[in-house]
């Protein structure tokens, strides 16, 4: 049976690849200034702000669990979101990212 932590857990990972997927598309079009470029920028935007208010909202168990905001998340740092990411990466060493 899934949890609600492993499907919160889920549905960020899937966000952030959307958003992954949609950023590549945006950067290899053949016409960066063209309008359907400028729409998926536009588009981009609102994965972003959606997947931003999904982090707020679950931030407790995303950050318990070593996932910060994404890279081109908006959102400002919280101290006690550092706090938990650090704790989970001091229990579970070989989780943490490589850079």
């Amino acid at each position: 049976m899934i949890t609600l932590e492993h499907r919160i857990l889920y549905e960020y990972r899937l966000k952030i690849a959307k958003i992954e997927t949609l950023v590549k598309s945006i950067t290899a079009h053949r016409e960066p200034k063209g309008q359907e470029a400028k729409d998926a920028s536009e588009f981009l935007d609102i994965l972003i702000s959606e997947t931003d208010r999904f982090y707020e909202n679950n931030s407790k168990v995303l950050s318990t669990n070593g996932k910060k905001p994404h890279a081109r998340s908006r959102l400002p740092e919280n101290e006690k979101w550092i706090k938990n990411i650090e704790k989970f990466y001091e229990d579970n060493p070989r989780r943490r990212p490589r850079k």
